[in-house]
C-alpha cells in the first residue's frame, strides 16, 4: 500500500478531527458503566458534550 500525504504540515489533533468531521464521520459512543460516553479526542468537541 502506497499512502500520499494530503497535509503540507504535520497536522495537529484538532485538525485531524475537523477533517474527519467534514467528511461526515461521527465518533461512535462506547457503553461504560456510567453510560455511553464519547472518548479520546472527540470528547472535546462542544456539540458532543450533551450527548456523553
Amino acid at each position: 500500500m502506497t499512502a500520499v500525504a494530503v497535509w503540507d504540515h504535520q497536522p495537529d489533533a484538532d485538525e485531524l478531527l475537523q477533517a474527519r468531521l467534514a467528511r461526515g464521520w461521527t465518533p461512535t459512543a462506547s457503553m461504560l458503566k456510567a453510560g455511553d460516553r464519547i472518548l479520546g479526542h472527540a470528547s472535546c468537541l462542544p456539540m458532543l458534550k450533551t450527548l456523553s
